[in-house]
């Protein structure tokens, strides 16, 4: 009975120890460097949203990824102030569609801020055993950053009535009044002849991005990843245009909403990956 014991135990570790050498050798396989030999599945959540994507390398010290992200925060009101209490032109006062825009200082309006992406990135990894890289290349999707609308459909025509007034008013007497609509910082927003608002904060469809970054997209020698990636996608100056392509002129140029936008030319992004080695 003992020495059964014994061959038990024996028999045992030798199969660990073959499953040992054959793991070291699966791991051994799976950090070999080479092009194409590799392909992880990765979940990234950050400033670009929540994604999915792909990882394989294309020289030994230079990986590729391609992916999607995105969010959609959902639909948020506030109340907007209307111009048409700022007009204090007798001859524009008596007028009734002026009278009646003055009747409604605050308007709801509704913003859905929406953002997704497509993108195609390198990443150099310049020491080779070490998990620092840096990542360039581009992200292409929306151009809808935000986009406003009143919670009412069609309510606005009074709105609507009052800024063609206005409109009139300053081509017949030379003026320049600004248009009656609902004030968003430095920006008016006018309704159209079907009494909405309709404006979308648009950015570029192509955005250049560069970054750096730490951890592994493909590990060497585990299946699962982690990595962290920093860095700023270029989308350009963003601009408040309504549905008819027009684009809104601001009234402030340095300061306010404006001076914001014009500093936000590229959005910041922070990005974590858990990855999955496939093979």
């Amino acid at each position: 009975m003992k020495h059964n014991i014994h061959s038990l135990i024996i028999l045992i570790a030798m199969m660990f120890a073959a499953t040992g050498a054959q793991a070291q050798d699966a791991d051994k396989i799976h950090a070999e460097d080479g092009l194409f030999n590799h392909l992880s599945v990765g979940l990234n959540t950050g400033l670009t949203g929540v994604g999915i994507d792909v990882a394989m390398p294309v020289h030994k010290l230079v990986t590729v990824r391609a992916g999607f992200s995105g969010w959609n925060i959902g639909k948020i009101n506030f109340k907007a102030i209307s111009t048409a209490t700022e007009i204090t032109s007798m001859q524009m006062v008596e007028e009734d569609a002026i009278k009646r825009a003055q009747m409604v200082d605050k308007v709801e309006l509704q913003v859905n801020p929406n953002f997704w992406n497509f993108y195609l990135l390198g990443e150099v990894h310049p020491f080779h055993n070490q998990p620092f890289y840096f990542a360039a290349g581009v992200f292409f999707g929306s151009q809808n950053f935000v986009h406003f609308k009143n919670t009412n459909e069609g309510a606005l025509g009074f709105l609507y009535d009052a800024n063609q007034k206005v409109e009139d008013y300053n081509r017949l007497y030379r003026t320049n009044y600004p248009p009656i609509g609902l004030k968003f910082g430095d920006y008016i927003f006018t309704a159209d002849e079907n009494g909405n608002i309709d404006v979308r904060m648009k950015t570029n469809a192509v955005k250049p991005y560069i970054g750096v970054g730490f951890g592994q997209h493909l590990a060497k020698t585990h299946r699962v990843s982690l990595a962290v990636d920093a860095g700023l996608l270029f989308w350009g100056t963003p601009k408040f245009v309504l549905n008819n392509g027009t684009e809104i002129d601001s009234s402030g140029r340095n300061s306010g909403i404006t001076g914001a936008l014009k500093w936000l030319k590229a959005w910041p992004n922070i990005q974590v990956r858990v990855a999955y080695k496939i093979f």
